[in-house]
């Protein structure tokens, strides 16, 4: 990631400040740049639907890799963060449909244009910045015009002749708004007929790279809308595919809407912001910003958390499918054996650990995060298996954990309201304990004194 040296109205915080060491470093440099007040985020139609928009992208991590998170409310609508380092900046513009398409004037003076491109400078031009304006409204098809630049636009534009001419036409635009509207890195010129505005040297260079670097997408639906498509066409197809049946698609869509608004508003100290960057000191930048980056991210993880399900209970195998027969099992059961585990308790455990099998081999999400959200999982299980040992070998006379005790132990405290994080997928206790029975054949703990289970005969 490319380092951004300052903004609008403050600098990235230098290293050494105080209390800096102890701050995470951030995984992109943008995040370091405080983002510019922008007065209309306080308005509800516009957080609503851009948190509708923003929802789009969110869903989209539930079955792609690709994005790494996403932050509300920084910098532009918000900012999607990949995993290969790169960043969008993205900006929603809704139009009413009295108001008709756009022109390319209304683009650069109301249509997000100017700021984009203001943010974008303010990157420092950074390859790895990319940019989208994404609204409702179509662009005015005419030729020069709107629907032309957005064919000009991105690395691999779709038209090529005549782009000389629609960078000049975008510089004089942004020059223009520039004498009514204060940013930063657009230069302020003298006031005068549009085709006689002076263009600064280096400025139609600018906006030419701008330009590849843009994306003017007018897929989001009417605002009357967008809730549905995206219900249908990207929530209930992510549920389908990581096999979360039974979901309440339409609570668990507005419990995420609900959570990006939340993110968009959890900025309490928003009124001082410009007053703390222009503080000379900013002894706590770097970790402060941090928690801001924090407070104002949606990852997986929450996502997951918002999902609504209909069904208190789950089933132990998943509807539908035909149970699969986990692989091993002979280290578990001689584990069972020494522990004095009953042949119809460890049979029961055989059953419990292809559950967990079944389960995690159809509903994990496929990406990369699978191994993470396995560790996680199997963390915190191991946790609640030592515990019980603990707890049983504290209670035995001869100081010894009893193989049968710490299995009574697991079989009450292995539940899912125990977890300190959301499980990677909807989970019930008996799934736990399949996965705490995998443990142990997998010889990470013992229901006796450890010994050979590798040696030992069957």
């Amino acid at each position: 990631m490319v380092d951004t040296a300052e903004a609008d109205s403050g600098a990235i915080e230098p290293d050494g400040g105080a209390g800096s060491e102890d701050a995470p470093a951030p995984a992109h440099a943008i995040f370091r740049l405080a983002p510019a007040e922008d007065s209309g985020t306080d308005t509800s139609g516009r957080y609503r639907y851009q948190a509708d928009v923003a929802a789009r992208d969110c869903l989209a991590m539930l079955t792609e890799d690709a994005i790494d998170f996403v932050v509300c409310e920084w910098h532009e609508d918000f900012v999607v963060a990949y995993t290969d380092g790169s960043v969008e900046l993205v900006s929603v513009k809704h139009r009413e449909e009295d108001q008709g398409t756009w022109t390319l004037a209304e683009l650069c003076k109301s249509g997000g244009l100017a700021h984009l491109f203001d943010r974008w400078c303010a990157c420092e031009c950074a390859s790895n910045v990319r940019l989208r304006l994404a609204t409702n409204a179509a662009l005015n098809p005419a030729r020069g015009n709107a629907g032309t630049l957005s064919q000009m636009c991105g690395p691999e534009p779709g038209v090529t002749d005549g782009v000389s001419a629609m960078v000049e036409k975008i510089a004089r635009q942004m020059l223009k708004v520039r004498w009514k509207q204060p940013y930063a890195h657009i230069p302020l010129t003298e006031e005068c007929k549009l085709a006689d505005i002076e263009l600064p040297p280096g400025f139609m260079d600018r906006i030419r790279r701008f330009l590849s670097a843009l994306e003017i997408s007018c897929s989001p639906p009417q605002r009357e809308y967008i809730a549905d498509v995206n219900i249908q066409s990207l929530l209930a197809p992510a549920v389908e595919r990581l096999q979360l049946s039974p979901v309440d698609l339409e609570a668990s869509y507005r419990g995420i809407v609900n959570r990006i608004e939340s993110a968009n508003r959890n900025e309490s100290e928003r009124g001082q912001l410009a007053a703390y960057i222009a503080d000379p000191k900013r002894v706590r930048y770097s970790t402060q910003m941090q928690q801001r980056v924090s407070r104002r991210s949606i990852t997986r993880a929450i996502l997951r958390a918002q999902l609504v399900f209909t069904t208190a209970q789950l089933p132990a195998f998943p509807h539908g499918r035909a149970p699969m027969l986990a692989p091993g099992g002979v280290k578990l059961r001689r584990k069972l054996r020494r522990g004095g585990v009953p042949a119809d308790e460890a049979a029961f455990a055989e059953q419990l650990r292809s559950a967990w099998y079944t389960t995690w081999s159809e509903r994990r999400s496929g990406l990369a995060g699978d191994d993470t959200d396995l560790l996680n999982l199997s963390t915190e299980v191991l946790a609640v298996v030592f515990d019980c040992r603990r707890h049983a070998r504290g209670n035995s006379s001869s100081g010894n954990a009893s193989g049968v005790v710490v299995n009574d132990l697991l079989a009450q405290r292995l539940t899912v309201e125990m977890l300190t994080t959301p499980a990677p997928f909807a989970l019930g206790k008996l799934h736990l304990q399949g996965l705490a029975y995998q443990l142990c054949d997998e010889c990470l703990f013992y229901f006796s004194e450890p010994f050979d289970a590798d040696g030992e005969a069957s």
